[in-house]
């Protein structure tokens, strides 16, 4: 029996799992989940983020790897019988078809019989407060109205796993945060497990237990939100993370912007450097700095939080800045 069908085990295990097409490839990547937990995948455009959530759902041919779902190899698979539902960034709903509609076609196409179709239907219906836009086309419902319809259709066919191919990027921000926390209750609920992608950081960390970074095709790192924030392993992932990143020595060091500290030129621990910007952001200044380099080279900006001196600093005024609770940075 392979660990990934021992009872207790993972709900999902990615093992090894790799895609190459012609001038990109991708992996391999391992991680696994738990039940309730959701995977935040991070990282540019272009780094293979869309194809790894292609890949699990089956839309996409792996050249290597396997996957489990439930202890059940999924890998091998096709996609309609993988339980998985997907949400796509463009939602995807069909145009012509109603909302009752639409709900149906995932239990549908999975040949549900058609009284426990309708049984599905309406009880997506009552759970995402869709019953009043039952019969409307998704031309003639909001933003948010959509996001729902898209949300409830992924679940019609009860899968065990959700992906979510950054859904929420056009949404404004009190959508994005109903939906993160309607997300997060279906997922715990459930007990199914979900990969997130998204660009935005905030997004992510604020729905995933988990972070993975992707860069051109590599997988970065993987591991618990709040650690990986804590202590990034890379210095890609300080950067991803909004960190300021710095050599030091022989090494590298991150430092967060709010233990980042502008200070008056000369004080005794800062680093010279050039105000290139001020920014008010509610109670707090972002002030970004191009330090002064002690070799010739490109400029490198720091972003603060926090000033010492004692008046506001502006912009091209030379300055220190205090770098407190540095943490080193791995070899790459």
């Amino acid at each position: 029996m392979s660990a990934s069908s021992e009872p207790g085990g993972p709900v999902l295990r990615v093992e090894g799992l790799r895609y190459a097409s012609e001038g990109f490839q991708l992996g391999p990547v391992d991680f696994q989940l738990d039940r309730g937990e959701i995977l935040g995948v991070f990282g540019p455009n272009g780094a293979g983020k869309s194809t790894l959530l292609r890949l699990l759902a089956g839309l996409e041919p792996a050249v290597g790897g396997r996957i489990w779902l439930d202890g059940r190899e999924i890998g091998i698979l096709p996609s309609h019988r993988r339980g998985v539902g997907m949400v796509f960034q463009d939602l995807a709903l069909f145009p012509q078809l109603s909302v009752w509609e639409n709900l149906a076609y995932g239990p549908r196409a999975h040949r549900w019989p058609e009284a426990e179709v309708s049984t599905r239907v309406e009880e997506l219906l009552r759970d995402f407060r869709l019953g009043p836009l039952a019969d409307r086309i998704p031309a003639n419902l909001s933003g948010g109205e959509q996001q729902r319809v898209a949300l409830a259709r992924a679940l019609g066919p009860r899968p065990r796993l959700l992906l979510f191919d950054e859904p929420l990027s056009s949404a404004d921000r009190e959508i994005r945060q109903a939906l993160q926390s309607e997300v997060r209750g279906i997922v715990a609920s459930n007990g199914l497990v979900a990969v997130y992608v998204t660009h935005d950081l905030d997004e992510g960390a604020a729905l995933a237990a988990r972070m993975a970074f992707l860069r051109e095709g590599r997988w970065i790192a993987e591991g618990p939100t709040d650690r990986i924030r804590r202590s990034p392993r890379s210095r890609f992932v300080a950067g991803f993370l909004g960190l300021n990143v710095r050599a030091v020595g022989g090494g590298w060091v991150a430092t967060d912007p709010s233990r980042t500290e502008v200070v008056s030129r000369g004080d005794p621990g800062s680093v010279p450097g050039i105000i290139r910007d001020v920014r008010p952001d509610g109670e707090l200044v972002r002030v970004n700095v191009a330090l002064v380099p002690s070799v010739p080279g490109p400029e490198r900006l720091v972003e603060a939080l926090r000033w010492g001196a004692d008046s506001l600093p502006r912009v091209g005024d030379t300055v220190g800045v205090r770098f407190r609770e540095e943490i080193p940075l791995p070899e790459e």
